[in-house]
């Protein structure tokens, strides 16, 4: 009756570093797919069509190939069209072997379906989806830290665990757009969505968030999978910097009233999710992160 549409622009950062050192790019295209379908579904809207764009010094077939394959793939997962996209070769701009990556989704909601976070109430819980890794931000300095510092290789395996760097940091974005369209047809009063990429929980969750109000997070609350473990115990920066760096776990913040909490909990996977944190009356608007 009212549609809006809602776009979003992203790239993989320097994941694709990590992809190029490990030559796997089998879910480096997903990646791309999900952070800018997250963002579009973060609004309420579906997303509907992508486009793509690679670029680098030299462009090899192969290579392109098995990137536009996994875009494909993952549009496909999700009911999104690949309505097109652009290679291109520029040597000069780009240093030799490497490649950028860059997506555009376009989603579209009914403007009285908005979510935008102004109905966010003092009291209101904070329910955290979980990531199954860094997706695609904070790369810049766990690869400093990994392969500077520590001298490590993709196929080593991450100090005190039993899984190897590629695996550790080639995990995939997860795409939380379907899930929220779940909600969204289930009728699930959502208040809030908060995708949490670049600027962690620090930056993101306020965002989201009426400007007098902040949210106290218990950063106890849910279980550190061994990437964040590691990059917990091996960086030495403070706790705020930390989550403002990495997702550090937690991938999506939903913000429901507590009445509707368990109906949340219920639509998701068992052991997906955690009640992370409650919204407080607090003009800082923003993340407390406590350890309770």
């Amino acid at each position: 009756r009212d549609p809006v549409l809602v776009q979003s622009i992203d790239g993989v950062g320097t994941k694709m570093a990590v992809a190029q050192k490990a030559n796997n790019f089998k879910y480096i295209g997903h990646d791309l797919v999900s952070a800018c379908c997250n963002d579009v579904a973060a609004t309420g809207a579906k997303p509907l069509t992508f486009l793509d764009y690679v670029a680098g010094s030299s462009l090899e077939k192969g290579v392109v190939a098995e990137i536009i394959k996994s875009v494909a793939v993952e549009c496909k997962k999700h009911g999104v069209a690949l309505v097109g996209g652009e290679t291109a070769e520029m040597p000069g701009t780009y240093h030799a072997n490497e490649y950028d990556l860059v997506g555009i989704a376009t989603g579209v909601v009914e403007k009285e379906k908005i979510i935008d976070g102004s109905r966010v109430q003092d009291g209101d819980i904070a329910i955290g989806v979980h990531s199954n890794g860094l997706h695609t931000n904070g790369y810049s300095l766990a690869r400093k830290l990994i392969f500077e510092s520590m001298g490590l290789s993709v196929d080593d395996f991450l100090p005190g665990h039993t899984t190897t760097v590629g695996n550790c940091l080639l995990a995939p974005h997860t795409n939380y757009s379907t899930l929220i369209e779940g909600f969204v047809q289930n009728s699930v009063d959502i208040k809030s969505l908060a995708h949490i990429t670049g600027g962690g929980l620090v930056d993101n969750v306020p965002r989201v968030l009426p400007k007098n109000l902040s949210l106290d997070v218990n950063i106890n609350s849910w279980k550190k999978i061994p990437v964040f473990e590691f990059l917990s115990d091996s960086l030495d920066i403070n706790k705020e910097d930390l989550y403002q760096t990495f997702n550090m776990g937690i991938g999506l913040v939903i913000m429901v009233s507590p009445n509707e909490k368990d109906r949340v909990v219920s639509l998701l996977k068992a052991g997906s999710c955690t009640e992370i944190g409650v919204a407080i009356k607090d003009e800082s608007n923003s993340v407390f992160l406590n350890e309770k």
